[in-house]
């Protein structure tokens, strides 16, 4: 995994999975793995969560069928601050640790042989991108997006 430096944002090239999304959707989650500080005050801000090379962008129709996978861990505390979170947040920040990272990759395995075609594939590739992020940092960072499309 390659982490960029903190002005380097424009460097990123997001992984995009899509399903049934359709190419002018503006909705989406982004999935920002977090580069770890050794400091005992760090706070990151939002620069620090944009450091990875490849970060994962899912839009509307295709990450509402991962919703009752996060929904099924909640409440969970913050990551980060240690706060309880009741629910997935699909329009703010949601920091996700380690270990409930896991407890979603057990639920989507269980169903993988349930599900089939495109949907199977989605989650599949959801996995691969999870599981690898997670060998290096312990937190991912999912955050609710409206972004500006180009189309030419």
């Amino acid at each position: 995994m390659i982490w960029l430096n903190p002005n380097d944002d424009k460097s990123q090239e997001y992984v995009e999975l899509r399903l049934n999304a359709p190419k002018t959707e503006k909705i989406c989650l982004e999935f920002n793995p977090l580069k770890m500080s050794c400091s005992p005050d760090w706070n990151p801000i939002w620069k620090e969560r944009r450091r990875h090379t490849s970060p994962l962008r899912i839009y509307k129709q295709d990450y509402e069928l991962l919703l009752g996978y996060f929904d099924k861990i909640y409440p969970v505390k913050d990551a980060f601050d240690r706060t309880l979170e009741l629910a997935f947040d699909v329009c703010f920040y949601n920091w996700i640790g380690k270990s409930d990272w896991f407890r979603i990759i057990d639920e989507i395995e269980r169903d993988l042989n349930r599900v089939h075609n495109g949907k199977k594939a989605l989650l599949t590739d959801f996995l691969g991108w999870v599981k690898k992020a997670l060998e290096h940092t312990p937190i991912i960072v999912v955050e609710g997006q409206f972004i500006k499309i180009h189309l030419f």
